[in-house]
């Protein structure tokens, strides 16, 4: 009788835990896919609010169903933790007290509730990876349709570069660009590693996608920081023995079929770096007019974010008030409401040097994390299961986590999902390593009472 109930109890929590793992897989394509903002019928049904509720609601009666702690204290928990904790000391502080409750409310709860689902929910390297790939082909759709946009009718631009008609992880050229950067290791890997040839050609369809759609984006720190991390993807592919040969050959063919087809945009943005031209004797509408402009307002907002920094070193101006502060401060026109285009700027001016102390301490304690979690799966390479997948999707995690870094210098992605994302994995793949680990000495002291 007690076996039967213990088997019944064991039999509702796995359909528990695959109901939550369908929710949220769910609700990572409609935060990667964003089909609401194709089709606006579909906003009055509020999707994101609705399955995000679900998801939670399923996940705090799991969790305590199971008798587990809601919120599991990793190292990365506990820092983000901290980081939390000073944004809300901050907001009685801010130059406009509203904004800052919205935006901690709208943006950074939902992310923290973000990662901690991605952190917590998959229970398997089978899930963690489709749960990267749900995101993925969401992203995938929205690369399509704004590159065929482009081609075929000249829309999904502003002023040459691709956007996208779907917000939020895509809201800008430079937003899009982050977005796919995030989710190319892990392609990458497939494409290189996977045992399917089919999986192989659609993960090199998928870098084929995402890499064009960044440079029709003409974003010149995408194409660095792509760079960048391919490079970094093909130095890891030597411990799975790949040589460079192979790796460099694969390089070389991409740059032939791919790179002339590039926008004569990109190439004009990047000369400008190396331009003398006087900014007021060309034409602000012209390719390379625009991007000497952006590249005169880039060194305008960054100065204006350490004047701010240096006028408010503690608390700073508050969370997501550069604009605010810097359009009262500094007299700034009408439209001149522009975020600092540096994430860790843009911490020192909202939050204060604290702020962005924590804000590298976070960082520094995700790297150390995900380079035990290379460890340890490293040495567990006999007794794993699933190795394979476990290790390709580590190695993928933190050349990500190294694009997000590498793009903060580019951009303001502070209070942006993207760490949220790949943080989540990289702890949902510990937790998974973790379980594996714990189990591995129960099997070990029960096999010689079995034997005997």
């Amino acid at each position: 009788m007690k076996a039967s109930s213990s088997r019944a109890a064991v039999g509702a929590e796995t359909e528990r835990g695959r109901f939550l793992f369908l929710a949220l897989g769910f609700y990572l394509f409609l935060l990667f896919f964003r089909p609401f903002d194709q089709l606006t019928w579909l906003q009055s049904l509020h999707l994101p609010m609705v399955t995000g509720g679900v998801c939670v609601v399923a996940y705090v009666v799991q969790r305590f169903s199971a008798g587990q702690a809601v919120v599991p204290l990793s190292p990365i928990t506990r820092a983000l933790g901290l980081l939390t904790a000073w944004i809300l000391v901050t907001i009685p502080l801010s130059f406009w007290i509203s904004g800052s409750l919205q935006t901690f409310w709208d943006a950074w709860v939902k992310m923290v509730i973000l990662y901690i689902l991605l952190a917590n929910v998959p229970q398997s390297a089978r899930q963690v990876w489709s749960a990267v790939w749900v995101c993925i082909v969401g992203a995938l759709g929205v690369s399509l349709m704004a590159v065929a946009l482009k081609v075929l009718t000249g829309e999904s631009v502003a002023e040459g570069r691709l956007v996208t008609n779907a917000s939020g992880l895509y809201s800008g050229p430079n937003f899009f660009a982050m977005t796919l950067i995030l989710l190319l290791p892990f392609a990458l890997f497939t494409f290189f590693l996977h045992t399917r040839l089919v999986v192989r050609l659609f993960a090199g369809f998928v870098v084929a996608t995402f890499t064009l759609a960044n440079l029709m984006t003409e974003s010149r720190g995408g194409l660095l920081v792509e760079t960048a991390v391919v490079l970094l993807v093909f130095w890891k592919l030597r411990d799975w023995g790949i040589s460079l040969v192979k790796t460099v050959g694969v390089l070389v063919l991409g740059c032939v079929l791919i790179l002339p087809l590039a926008p004569q945009g990109l190439w004009q943005r990047f000369s400008a770096l190396f331009s003398s031209d006087d900014v007021s004797q060309v034409d602000p509408n012209s390719t390379a007019g625009s991007a000497l402009v952006s590249m005169q307002e880039r060194e305008m907002l960054l100065v204006r974010a350490l004047i701010l920094t240096k006028e408010n070193p503690i608390f700073g101006v508050g969370m997501n008030n550069f604009p605010a502060a810097a359009h009262a401060r500094f007299n700034s026109g009408a439209g001149e409401w522009l975020g600092c285009h540096d994430t860790f700027l843009q911490l020192s001016a909202e939050l204060g040097i604290p702020g962005l102390l924590l804000h590298l301490f976070l960082l520094y304690v995700t790297f150390k994390s995900l380079r035990e979690l290379r460890r340890r799966v490293t040495a567990a390479r006999t007794t794993l299961p699933h190795f394979r997948e476990i290790r390709m999707a580590s190695d993928a995690t933190m050349v990500s986590f190294c694009g997000y870094v590498l793009f903060s210098t580019v951009a303001h992605l502070g209070y942006q999902p993207y760490f949220f994302i790949v943080a989540g994995i990289g702890l949902s793949l510990i937790n998974l390593v973790s379980r594996i680990d714990v189990r591995a000495p129960a099997r070990d002291a029960l096999a010689p009472a079995a034997a005997a």
